[in-house]
């Protein structure tokens, strides 16, 4: 079968172009009255911030120069738009009667293993979807993922700072154009058209179902959309310059004055004098959004004085937004403070795209000297840039786009980016190899006590000779560069101490933007990657491989060292050491092979033993869920033979995880395999082969897929349509056919991937489907779509419940004639229903232990680890794993 993507579904019906305009109006009306009201609001706005001017504007040339090219590039022009998944919602008893089912239960969202679930069409939130849920979010990943550029790109988005690039929409451009050449009347026609369909949808929605609109199609709910940020004043702080020591402060403060004083040191010297009474201000009337960074790149004693501050804050000034990031491991103690889990998506092939186009387009000026902008990057080499980026973290891509577009990398690959980045961020004409050795041991001071200091560096290189080879740097340095700063009082007396000469290095790093100051003489490098590849130079000792083999500081660091460096007795100690329930030793050495490649020695035997973790008959679905997820972390090819051979296995389970384990290498090879899947006997697995094909997205791929959306099952039809909905080229030609095809399957799958779109045609296809189709199937599939779009639910994250707040616990209380009690008495009960209730309620207590990190219920949940059914002991693996996830410390898992 041969399919031409280009034209498929393009014929237009007759009176199609009248329908697509239906929204159109729609969308100009409602961003016409949001400018106004928005024009007004940001009147008042920055009439209260007057005094705030100058505020704002160092605001904004923080957030556009904090990231890994700041010194080189405003971020909003290189920005891509973050998306965020929400946390698993809570455990609560399936409903039945739901019309319409999430097609992508079957992916498994991993936080710390995210590339499995990156490549997938999963639903995601946007900036503004997060002003909806919970006013405390927890924005959790990993290290690289872009936690920091997320609070900025909130920050800015509060402001008005910012617009996103979208992919070009082929149908909307060619709707466009067949508009454009209608006459003024033609024109006003459809306005009344248009206007007329949306208030007949409103209408039916309203009269049918009680669902009532405002004229802008959200909900008529106080602070519904994403308007709230907008109302708000963003305040990005940095924990590592608030400073809580009592003999700055006293012992009876204000929780505020630690922030205010933080933010001071932030801005300019005028700014800061008017910044404290403006701050306090907003912070009593409820109106700043405060964005709290580096939480995890504390010691762990500083992060426990850090929540006790924030607790008393919160609890103070609990009527303003808050969002901090933290870590996709140890995130406990943010839940237990009310803050809600929401997870930073990973980058899929759309957004990788993305980020390839828009460091092109700005290249001329990154490159350029003065004002003479460079030649624009040649096609060939975006093309290379392109190929190959399944896996890479958004810091690996952009040092990967960094470092072809410069043409700079001395040696191929990660190392090659890595020394690249450093190398920019260094002085003009000084050899890097000179400089490296220096900076690890300041590397590993960050790693082990969490900040570098100018004392510090000097104890530890006492008597090692290094002082007199860094001063004689600095003063080479010195020679080409007169703007070198010095302590004058130092400079005075012409002594050339241990102190000043490391003090001299730290202003060096710091004028080079290798490293950032923080209050008090405190120090670390710019970014966390660059101290752990840094620290990696240090493992070329092997002593030092074995002593840190399991320290969680040194994990990157050792992930970077197989570059350059056999870490055979680091993979050893892993291997050897007690299991626990996460199976971190083993799945972090999964992700050191993304660098290692084939060259490690150990490379076979650890892919083997993960495959057979894999497939192994008694395994925890979690336990499966994590191999697979931590395989395609690896980047390694043979992980596609694994994936084929548990195609086979009995177990639907490991089927499924193969499916999506394919799709996500994305290797056409895999493509006959995922379409024989398509028929397997198991729904889920049918889904999971479809899912697959179309993460793989070749031509062969999506002539299945279409095969599959006009043959399949039902379920099987609607992943189609959602997996199409996240390919622009091709997959949304065939849905804007597929809506008005007269096979109402059809109809009813492709509203479904209609929904994921929300562009102004597709919206325009729900409205005529929801209000005209002859089918009630396809009309409720379109009415669900159209209630989406309009904001009817509201999206953001929202924390766990309370025990009282279990409708089920509620009624199994009942029928033994309890009610539930509040504080440590609720999650008593819940541990009574683990031990005593029937399988279900048993199942369902152990889920929501877990997730709302009751590490006190260990006990309950390693005993149901040996209940007699199968539902209870995977849900109180899953809890366990949930409790280590969030308090980052193993629990030992049960062989």
């Amino acid at each position: 079968m041969g399919v031409d993507f280009e034209n498929f579904g393009l014929g237009l019906a007759v009176g199609w172009a009248s329908a697509y305009g239906i929204y159109r109006v729609r969308h100009q009306i409602s961003q016409a009255l949001q400018a106004t009201q928005n024009q007004a609001q940001s009147a008042q706005n920055y009439a209260t911030r007057s005094a705030d001017g100058r505020y704002i504007n160092d605001l904004i040339g923080i957030f556009e120069t904090t990231h890994l090219a700041g010194q080189f590039v405003k971020l909003s022009d290189i920005l891509v738009e973050p998306q965020f998944l929400s946390a698993p919602p809570a455990a609560a008893p399936q409903d039945e009667d739901d019309v319409v089912h999430s097609v992508f239960h079957i992916v498994p969202k991993v936080p710390d293993h995210p590339y499995l679930h990156a490549v997938y069409n999963l639903e995601t939130l946007s900036i503004g979807d997060l002003a909806t849920g919970d006013h405390a979010l927890a924005l959790l990943g990993l290290p690289g993922s872009g936690r920091t550029t997320a609070l900025l790109s909130i920050a800015m988005y509060s402001l008005g700072q910012l617009r996103f690039l979208e992919a070009e929409d082929k149908i909307q451009r060619n709707l466009d154009e067949e508009e454009a050449a209608l006459s003024d009347k033609e024109r006003a026609d459809r306005v009344k058209e248009r206007a007329l369909i949306e208030e007949r949808a409103r209408e039916r929605l309203k009269d049918e179902h009680g669902i009532s609109f405002d004229h802008v199609g959200q909900e008529q709910t106080k602070g519904a959309g994403g308007n709230l940020f907008n109302r708000l004043m963003p305040v990005y702080v940095h924990l590592a310059n608030v400073n809580i020591d009592p003999a700055e402060f006293g012992s009876e403060i204000d929780p505020a004055e630690p922030l205010i004083r933080a933010m001071q040191s932030q801005v300019g010297r005028v700014t800061a004098s008017t910044l404290p009474r403006n701050l306090y201000n907003r912070l009593n009337d409820g109106e700043a959004l405060l964005l709290i960074d580096g939480l995890d790149e504390l010691s762990q004693s500083e992060q426990n004085e850090k929540i006790i501050w924030l607790r008393q804050f919160m609890s103070q000034y609990a009527s303003n937004f808050f969002i901090i990031a933290g870590s996709a491991q140890g995130y406990g103690a943010l839940l237990e403070l009310g803050f809600a889990p929401v997870f930073l998506r990973p980058w899929d092939d759309l957004m990788t795209e993305t980020a390839i186009t828009r460091w092109a387009e700005a290249w001329p000026h990154i490159a350029g000297k003065g004002r003479r902008s460079a030649a624009p990057p040649a096609p060939e080499l975006i093309d290379r840039i392109r190929s190959n980026n399944r896996a890479l973290s958004p810091t690996d891509l952009s040092l990967k786009i960094w470092s072809s577009l410069g043409d700079d990398a001395q040696v191929p690959g990660y190392e090659g980016w890595l020394r690249a980045c450093i190398a920019r961020h260094l002085p003009k004409d000084q050899p890097i190899d000179s400089i490296l050795p220096r900076l690890a041991q300041a590397a590993a001071l960050q790693l082990e006590e969490g900040f570098i200091t100018a004392d510090r560096l000097e104890a530890l290189a006492a008597g090692s000779g290094d002082t007199a080879d860094i001063a004689a740097m600095l003063n080479s340095m010195e020679s080409d560069d007169t703007e070198t700063e010095e302590d004058p009082q130092k400079a005075a007396k012409g002594k050339e101490d241990t102190a000043s000469v490391y003090a001299k290095l730290l202003t060096m790093l710091r004028r080079t933007g290798l490293i950032v100051e923080y209050r008090n003489g405190r120090y670390q490098f710019r970014h966390s990657f660059i101290a752990a590849y840094l620290a990696s130079l240090l493992l070329k000792d092997q002593a030092y491989v074995v002593e840190k083999a399991l320290d969680s500081n040194w994990n990157q660091a050792f992930a970077y060292a197989t570059l350059h460096t056999s870490v055979d007795e680091a993979v050893k100690a892993r291997l050897s050491a007690p299991k626990d329930i996460l199976h971190n030793n083993m799945l972090e050495l999964a992700r050191w092979l993304s660098y290692a490649g084939t060259k490690a020695t150990w490379n076979g035997g650890l892919l083997k033993q993960l495959g057979a973790m894999l497939i192994a008959p008694n395994q925890y679905p979690l336990t499966r869920e994590r191999v697979a997820a931590a395989l395609i972390g690896t980047r390694d090819k043979k992980t596609l033979f694994v994936f084929r051979q548990a195609a086979r296995n009995a177990n639907p389970q490991v089927r499924i995880l193969a499916c999506l384990g394919m799709g996500a290498i994305g290797e056409n090879e895999a493509t006959k395999d995922l379409s024989a899947l398509l028929n397997d006997q198991v729904i889920d697995v049918q889904l999971a082969a479809g899912m697959g094909l179309g993460a793989i997205g070749t031509d062969e791929a999506l002539e299945d897929m279409v095969i599959a959306l006009t043959e399949g099952s039902e379920q099987l039809r609607q992943a189609i349509a959602e997996a199409l909905a996240a390919n622009p080229v091709e997959g949304h030609p065939i849905l804007f056919d597929a809506i008005t095809h007269e096979d109402m399957m059809l109809r009813r799958a492709a509203a479904f991937g209609l929904r994921r779109l929300k562009s102004i045609w597709s919206v325009t296809a729900l409205y005529r489907a929801f209000l005209e189709d002859e089918q009630w199937y396809v009309r409720s599939a379109a009415q669900q779509a159209f209630q989406d779009i309009q904001g009817y639910e509201q999206r953001g994250p929202r924390n766990y419940p309370t025990p009282q707040e279990l409708d089920w616990l509620s009624a199994w209380a009942a029928k033994r004639g309890e009610g539930i009690p509040s504080g440590e008495g609720g999650v008593q009960l819940l541990i009574n229903a683990l031990q005593e209730a029937e399988p279900d309620v048993r199942a369902l207590s152990a889920q929501i232990l877990g997730q709302t990190g009751q590490l006190g219920a260990a006990k309950a949940l390693y005993n149901a680890l040996r209940d007699r059914q199968e539902e209870v002991r995977s849900s109180a693996h899953r809890a366990l794993s949930d409790l280590e996830l969030q308090s980052g410390k193993p629990l030992p898992a049960l062989n």
